[in-house]
């Protein structure tokens, strides 16, 4: 198109632009005599100078994950729309760097020693891989968490009532369960119903390897899948890249055909004489519920990629037609853009329905419920798992308010950068996200060279926590009230639980009630836990020849206070609850409570119960100012963080930071072996010590920015020169 085609397309495209062009015209006509005498004068004797080049600016692509697909491994054949998907990238990679390493040499030595020759089958060249759960696979995976409570009901149910029921353990055994469901109606009626709701949820693997016939064999041979396939109808599905997907419809009526569920079921009633007519007609009523099932199984190859997949119907089963069709195109990644040229070794992403279905709201109730069906069985309990009932039920409600998370859609990676380097985006709860956007003043005690274990960051303020462990004391009371009650232990222990009821229990609920004061209304949610070994070791009873040369591990907690008057009130109210406690205990010679000795340093008051030895690093003590209150093991660790504090190090950081330095633990456990040499022992830390050598710092930071959550987490590592 001309120059004045394009005029003319822009300029006719409105009528505005139809009113400027005929003004422009008309004002071009009547100038046009002196603008031709201008050029001409103007160049009139003068050479026409070139027009000057115009070099265009260069284009700048910024590197996304997206513009670095070909190097992201299969991630990029993972359609945008899966609920969960973890990739590797350069795996092949990564794998000949780490077994290259003298750890690994070692440690692959140890692992020959100690296990018997494997008799797997021949090892199969692996360059990259990933596993995918598709579009509503949530719903089969819940309805598999029901089918873990169930056993768990079903077992703790066993443990209370005996009988058919009581050898199920607490270790999931689809075996057992099945056992379980013959015998018990319950149970058989409960299996029925998940099984009528589930369905194949789609999943897909895919594997990129120089031998991808071989890699789909040993995926077939592992799983068996020939004795699902038989005659089973097939259709095939061709890629974008020219991969050859069969996708085999499998039919359950062809497998457990009507005959066959006849034949079985006679078995059944000849090899278990007692099987009710009532429990024969639930059983064929679930073998029919099987045998409607309907479900595909895909095998798929391509040029060094292989895959395996399955789902409830054939467009369940489906790859990337592009990248920007990928999982790599999500919103998520966006954000993980910055690391898309560093050797990463991972991409994962998921949504947040597939963390909630993860992560149960309720990991106790299918246990307690168990355990009073079990009781309720039993004549002697009946009375008592009714009055327990009550009970059971806020106990529920406030751990489904405790465990409960509605989790957000997230990405993550991971690379290699002198350790395991991790980034993610997403992934947290609303309520968390919150709660990480908060800056804490602590962050920096984690940077301290003889931390060994740190955690800072803001607490939750919903309460919830607290409320949960209320629920369970409540319940524990309620139980052995009932226990008493129904004449267990005999009229001894009645009188203990008299005792322990009406005298020690009323002091026991005012000395929390003055932690809960203290931790809800005195102090903000800003805290943080340091465990250290930067303390002198006091000549202790029994300390060993060297052992003064083992440093001292030291521990405490520092809060931000509000209010110190508070404190100063509650913690006076807890000690006299202690006193009357511990007069309270029926002993021979009456117990007191130790006398806190003052000391002050500058402005920071500290509260030191003595030991019978002489050590400023070893004693109980309670340290606070206007501002920080610390509880811990060492006064002089509580002073040392009260200075750090005062001196200006950079702002708060926003949300939190958990610190292991394994170094830090290697270096205080090889003293302490040393130590323990010298009197004959300390032999069983050497192969610890030995495995611990390559693992440095891991640092862990969780916050979040405009209500999304991130993460970093870095684990320095390094190979060992030697090992001696």
């Amino acid at each position: 198109m001309t120059c004045a085609n394009i005029r003319m397309t822009n300029e006719c495209r409105s009528p505005i632009a139809r009113e400027v062009r005929h003004r422009r015209v008309g004002w071009v006509i009547r100038a046009a005599p002196l603008l031709l005498a201008a050029l001409f004068l103007g160049g009139c004797g003068k050479k026409k100078a070139a027009a000057p080049a115009t070099t265009a600016a260069p284009v700048v692509v910024k590197p996304t994950l997206l513009t670095e697909a070909e190097k992201l491994g299969l991630a990029g054949r993972v359609p945008v729309d899966v609920e969960f998907c973890l990739s590797s990238v350069q795996l092949k990679k990564h794998t000949e760097a780490l077994m290259a390493s003298r750890w690994w040499g070692q440690m692959h030595a140890f692992v020959e020693d100690k296990l018997p020759a494997s008799g797997s089958n021949e090892a199969v060249a692996v360059d990259d891989a990933f596993v995918a759960f598709g579009p509503e696979s949530v719903k089969s995976l819940l309805l598999l968490r029901q089918l873990n409570d169930l056993y768990n009901e079903t077992a703790y149910r066993g443990m209370m009532s005996g009988g058919a029921l009581s050898g199920l353990g607490t270790s999931f055994d689809s075996k057992k369960l099945v056992d379980a469901a013959l015998r018990d109606t319950e149970v058989l009626e409960a299996l029925i119903l998940l099984l009528e709701r589930f369905e194949m949820p789609p999943m897909m693997i895919g594997v990129a390897s120089p031998e991808p016939e071989k890699v789909l064999k040993q995926m077939s041979d592992l799983l068996h899948l020939a004795d699902w396939l038989g005659d089973a109808p097939q259709s095939r599905i061709v890629t974008t890249q020219g991969e050859k997907i069969t996708v085999n419809e499998i039919a359950m009526e062809r497998v457990l055909t009507a005959e066959r569920r006849r034949e079985w079921l006679d078995v059944l009633v000849k090899t278990m004489p007692g099987l009710t007519p009532e429990m024969q007609d639930r059983i064929s009523r679930g073998l029919e519920v099987l045998a409607r099932k309907k479900w595909v199984l895909a095998l798929g190859l391509g040029t060094q990629r292989a895959y395996l997949a399955v789902g409830k119907s054939k467009d369940e089963i489906r790859l990337a037609s592009s990248v920007e069709e990928s999982v790599l195109a999500r919103p998520e990644m966006r954000t993980l853009d910055a690391h898309a040229q560093k050797g990463l070794g991972v991409i994962a992403c998921w949504d947040g329905a597939f963390l909630d279905v993860l992560q149960s709201d309720h990991p106790f109730q299918p246990i307690l419920s168990g355990l009073l069906a079990g009781l309720r069985a039993e004549k002697m309990f009946a009375g008592m798992a009714g009055a327990l009932e009550p009970g059971m039920i806020e106990l529920a409600a406030a751990e489904r308010a405790y465990y409960h998370s509605d989790h957000t859609p997230g990405a993550a990676v991971a690379w290699w950068e002198g350790g395991v380097q991790m980034e993610m985006t997403g992934g947290f709860s609303k309520k968390d996200a919150e709660e990480m956007s908060r800056a804490s003043q602590f962050s920096a005690l984690l940077d301290e060279p003889e931390l060994v274990l740190g955690v800072s960051g803001q607490g939750s303020s919903t309460g919830a926590g607290r409320a949960y462990f209320e629920a369970w004391m409540r319940a524990v009371h309620a139980t052995a009230h009932e226990l008493v009650k129904a004449g267990v232990g005999g009229t001894q222990s009645a009188e203990m639980y008299k005792l322990a009821d009406q005298m020690l229990l009323p002091r026991v609920l005012d000395v929390y009630d003055g932690t809960k004061t203290i931790w809800q209304k005195a102090l903000t949610g800003d805290g943080a836990f340091i465990l250290d070994v930067g303390g002198k070791m006091p000549q202790l009873p029994g300390l060993p020849p060297g052992g003064d040369a083992v440093p001292l591990p030291r521990m405490m907690t520092v809060h931000e206070i509000k209010n110190r008057a508070l404190i100063g009130v509650s913690w006076q109210n807890m000690e006299e609850s202690l006193q009357l406690l511990l007069k309270s205990v029926p002993l021979p010679q009456p117990i007191t409570l130790p006398e806190a000795v003052v000391k002050r340093s500058g402005d920071l008051m500290s509260y030191v119960y003595e030991l019978p030895f002489d050590s400023r690093e070893l004693a109980p003590c309670a340290s606070l100012n206007d501002r920080l209150l610390m509880l811990g093991t060492s006064r002089v660790q509580q002073s040392h963080v009260a200075e750090l504090l005062q001196q200006p190090r950079g702002g708060p950081a926003a949300g939190m930071r958990v610190k292991l330095n394994i170094t830090k633990l290697r270096e205080f456990l090889k003293k302490f072996a040393a130590a323990r040499a010298q009197g004959g022992g300390g032999d069983d830390l050497k192969t610890t010590l030995k495995w611990l050598e390559p693992l440095g710092a891991l640092d862990l930071r969780l916050w979040s920015e405009d209500g999304v959550g991130k993460s970093r987490a870095s684990w320095q590592m390094h190979d060992v020169m030697s090992y001696d």
